[in-house]
C-alpha cells in the first residue's frame, strides 16, 4: 500500500491489497467499546490518582463524554471515508482522505491499536519487539494488525506534518 499526500488537499491510499483493504475496513468496529470492559477502562483512565470526589464527578460529567464525543467522531469519518473504498477482484484498491480528516483517523487508529492490545491482553515488551512469530495464532494475526496500522499512523503524521508527497507506508507493495 502507498500513503502519500494528493495535490495538496487530500491524503491518498493506493496499490491497496484486498487484505489491507479488509484490515482498513475493519477500523471502525475495532473502535467499539463493551461498557465496564478493560478496553473501556484504557481509552478513559481516571484523570489522574486523585481523592477529590468533585474533581472526579466533574471529570467524568464534563470531560468524558467530550472525549466520547470526539471519539465517536473520529470514528464515523473513518467509515464515511472507507465508503469510497472499492475493491475488484484481481485489481488493487485506492481512496482519498481529506487533509482535514488526517486528525480523526490517527485518532480511530489509535484507538483501534489500543483496545486491540486490551482486548489481546499485550505487554509493552510484545508491542516493541521486532521478532517476527513463528506462529500464526489469532493473537499473533492481531499483532500484525496492530503494527499496520501504527505504520498507517506513522505515514499520516509525516504527511500532515512535512507535506511529503513520495514515500509509502512500508506495508505491502
Amino acid at each position: 500500500m502507498l500513503i502519500r499526500k494528493w495535490k495538496k488537499k487530500a491524503i491518498e491510499f493506493s496499490r491497496i491489497e484486498q487484505i489491507e483493504a479488509e484490515l482498513l475496513r475493519q477500523v471502525p468496529a475495532c473502535c467499539d467499546l463493551d461498557e465496564g470492559s478493560k478496553a473501556e477502562a484504557r481509552i478513559f483512565p481516571p484523570p489522574a490518582n486523585t481523592n477529590d470526589p468533585d474533581f472526579l464527578r466533574d471529570w467524568h460529567e464534563y470531560v468524558r463524554p467530550e472525549l466520547q464525543h470526539l471519539f465517536r467522531s473520529a470514528k464515523e469519518t473513518v467509515e464515511t471515508d472507507l465508503g469510497s473504498l472499492k475493491m475488484k477482484v484481481g485489481h488493487l484498491g485506492r481512496f482519498l482522505v481529506p487533509l482535514e480528516h488526517g486528525e480523526p483517523w490517527l485518532n480511530a487508529l489509535n484507538q483501534a491499536r489500543l483496545i486491540l492490545a486490551t482486548k489481546f491482553e499485550f505487554s509493552e515488551a510484545e508491542l516493541s519487539a521486532f521478532d517476527l512469530s513463528r506462529t500464526f495464532s489469532q493473537r499473533e494475526l492481531v499483532l500484525h494488525q496492530i503494527n499496520f496500522y501504527a505504520a498507517i499512523q506513522e505515514r499520516i503524521i509525516e504527511i500532515l506534518n512535512t507535506g511529503d508527497e513520495q514515500k509509502g507506508s512500508g506495508e505491502g507493495g
